[in-house]
């Protein structure tokens, strides 16, 4: 028996599928991980099931080393300096956002820290 995951990744691309393809598919489907499903509840599975398989083709995969050279930055902000802070990691959607504050330029295994502390608080880790 397939689980779920593969299920989707069996049938639908979201390069080649639009969301609709997805909640066609989901309400036909007599698969046992829809039983007693209503076709709402089938068609929000849907919806999220497309989200999320856009969501990871759009991602990519940032090596550890490529993000540390990318947002790992010199502060700008005077109120950041004037607080002997130098340094920050900076937000990956919002680059305005500082992670955190350094005074002196954190090292690899440190950005890998926050990253995996942040991705926690993200997704409940």
């Amino acid at each position: 028996m397939i689980n779920f995951k593969e299920f989707i990744s069996e049938k639908l691309d979201p390069k080649k599928h639009d969301a609709g393809d997805y909640v066609k598919d989901f309400k036909k489907s007599k698969a046992p991980q829809f039983k007693g499903k209503s076709p709402e509840k089938r068609r929000k599975m849907a919806i999220a099931a497309y989200l999320d398989a856009k969501d990871k083709m759009d991602e990519g995969s940032e090596s550890w080393a490529a993000g540390y050279k990318r947002r790992v930055v010199k502060t700008t902000k005077p109120e950041h300096k004037e607080k002997g802070y130098n340094w920050r990691i900076k937000g990956k959607d919002r680059p305005e956002i500082s992670i955190k504050l350094y005074k002196s330029k954190p090292d690899q295994a440190e950005f890998n820290r926050q990253m995996k502390r942040v991705a926690g608080h993200e997704f409940g880790g």
